[in-house]
């Protein structure tokens, strides 16, 4: 596939922002509009780790008529900040705006644009895709639990600075409190795929997470969890796992 490099303006954050975007090497062949996967990073990585540490490129080639889009987001859990910038609405909305724009051959049908992540990046596809389920059909979270059962005794400045003071349970950055009321609300529900290691370090939120999806009547998020046997919060997790989601959304 073709690697670019973006280097654009956000009016949203009010800076300059890094994206890539993994393409196809022929674009003139391709029959159709480019689904999309929008891949989010982990909270110490940024654009950069999914191509360096996974084989997203190699499993992306295979697939005719396809697009990754790999935001730079730096450590902000790709939530509206508390106290900072609105990285929720950059990612969910401002840059997909500016890729369509950049880039038309993009699809801008919701069933065609996924998004996915892997620890603070699968927070983040959470965040993200159940506060914009208009525009993204699918979300793929991994090694991912919910923020608001994390323990910030040892940074409480950090969890301060992004999440505010008091309980988080029952805040917008709850991804169980957005989990229960997206269902309510009249909008579209998105598919949802999850999963972490065996013996990743957050295993218990991510059951945790797992619970509250099974608990809504119906299955209308079209819930489907896996555990990677003997695998912790690592890089070749994030492979199984990516490489799974692709399979799933491509029907194989």
């Amino acid at each position: 596939m073709t690697l670019m490099q973006f280097h654009i303006y956000s009016d949203v954050l009010q800076m300059n922002m890094d994206t890539w975007a993994l393409l196809p090497d022929r674009p003139q062949n391709c029959t159709k509009p480019l689904k999309v996967l929008w891949l989010l990073h982990g909270g110490s990585g940024d654009q950069t780790g999914w191509v360096r540490s996974t084989r997203v490129e190699e499993y992306a080639a295979k697939y005719p008529d396809f697009a990754v889009i790999l935001p730079n987001a730096y450590h902000s859990c790709f939530i509206n900040v508390a106290k900072g910038q609105r990285f929720n609405d950059y990612i969910g909305s401002e840059l997909v705006q500016i890729m369509r724009g950049l880039l038309p051959q993009l699809s801008t049908k919701r069933e065609d644009n996924w998004i996915s992540g892997f620890s603070n990046g699968g927070y983040g596809a959470l965040m993200v895709g159940l506060n914009y389920p208009e525009t993204f059909g699918v979300i793929g979270a991994y090694g991912a639990g919910d923020k608001a059962d994390a323990d910030f005794g040892y940074r409480n400045l950090d969890k301060l600075r992004m999440f505010g003071e008091g309980d988080m349970k029952e805040t917008e950055y709850c991804t169980r409190k957005l989990i229960r009321e997206l269902p309510a609300s009249g909008r579209p529900i998105p598919v949802v795929d999850h999963g972490c290691g065996e013996f990743d370090n957050w295993v218990g939120m991510n059951l945790q997470v797992k619970e509250e999806f099974e608990a809504v009547p119906g299955d209308p998020y079209q819930y489907k969890f896996t555990l990677v046997p003997g695998e912790k919060h690592s890089s070749k997790a994030m492979d199984i796992l990516i490489e799974q989601f692709l399979r799933r959304m491509f029907g194989e």
